[in-house]
């Protein structure tokens, strides 16, 4: 694998020229502030593999469908909580879906430990805006209907987006927060999902909580202890040989879907590895996924319940 040395990123627009960008907090950085970095991973320069560090202000990557569905779908690349693979899990599936009728949003969000002011929450605190977000703008892009899609440690994040939506941090900040942050349906590709030992990335756990958690936190970033009745449909994606994030996590969340009666597919492949995203897994029958959760979603029953005005 061949990699470039990290270049500041002032705004994700550097990266892809197609798309409207937009911050999703009314945040001006403090003075000194340094910029995200990014890094070329590059399997082949037709593929690009590059990967964000250092967010401060989060944004959305807008990518319109030229034949509108009426449904949005905000997308979190994974990658740890450190990083985000911005694109094999973000603008490249962005690129899919928008080829299926969906308006996609690409999101970047702030990592814990980097001193952010919610800590470990940050990353949710960041997801829930940019849920309300879309919403705010959602008449601009004619969308009845708002979900997320997160790989990895961004399906753990959408994971928690999942369970703890009406959960508050901070003040509010203006009239987005007033919109819900409840998705009306998710997709975990591959995600982190446990922070106990048996079942745990050790690596995401370390940079969400800490090296040394107590059984309070580990339990509290359990996604599949929090599962209610309000969660909305899901759709699991996951390879069996993935050596870094056990399936286990997903078979975990699964279940534990299924036994507060939500509706959700699962989807598990032999072959994939971990991070397959959309490039990496073309000649796999994961590779299928996009139009797996395509087929899953047009037959679901979506509630409308918390659909943009």
């Amino acid at each position: 694998m061949n990699e470039t040395p990290q270049t500041p990123l002032q705004t994700l627009r550097q990266l892809e020229t197609s798309c409207t960008v937009q911050p999703i907090w009314p945040v001006t950085l403090p003075p000194g502030t340094c910029p995200p970095e990014v890094t070329e991973r590059t399997l082949s320069p037709d593929i690009p593999d590059r990967i964000i560090t250092g967010v401060q202000n989060p944004e959305c990557m807008v990518f319109h469908p030229e034949t509108p569905n009426g449904i949005g779908v905000v997308v979190f690349p994974g990658g740890g909580y450190m990083k985000l693979a911005i694109d094999n899990e973000g603008i490249a599936v962005a690129k899919t879906l928008v080829t299926m009728g969906y308006t996609v949003f690409v999101c970047s969000y702030r990592f814990p430990g980097e001193g952010h002011e919610f800590g470990s929450d940050t990353p949710l605190a960041d997801a829930q805006r940019a849920i309300r977000w879309v919403r705010h703008h959602a008449e601009q892009w004619s969308l009845r209907y708002v979900g997320i899609m997160g790989f990895s440690a961004g399906g753990h994040l959408s994971g928690q987006l999942l369970t703890r939506y009406s959960e508050t941090f901070g003040t509010t900040t203006d009239e987005i927060d007033q919109h819900s942050a409840r998705p009306d349906f998710a997709a975990l590709i591959y995600p982190v999902v446990s922070m106990r030992e048996d079942n745990r990335h050790q690596g995401t756990m370390e940079r969400l909580l800490g090296n040394v958690p107590t059984q309070e936190q580990i339990d509290r970033y359990s996604v599949e202890y929090h599962i209610h009745t309000d969660v909305p449909p899901c759709f699991l994606l996951h390879a069996a040989d993935d050596d870094a994030v056990s399936v286990n996590n997903s078979l975990l969340l699964w279940q534990a879907l299924r036994n507060h009666h939500i509706p959700v597919d699962m989807h598990l492949f032999g072959q994939g590895k971990h991070g397959f995203g959309i490039n990496k897994a073309k000649h796999l029958p994961a590779g299928e996924w996009p139009q797996l959760f395509h087929r899953w979603l047009t037959c679901q029953k979506l509630s409308g319940k918390y659909a943009p005005n």
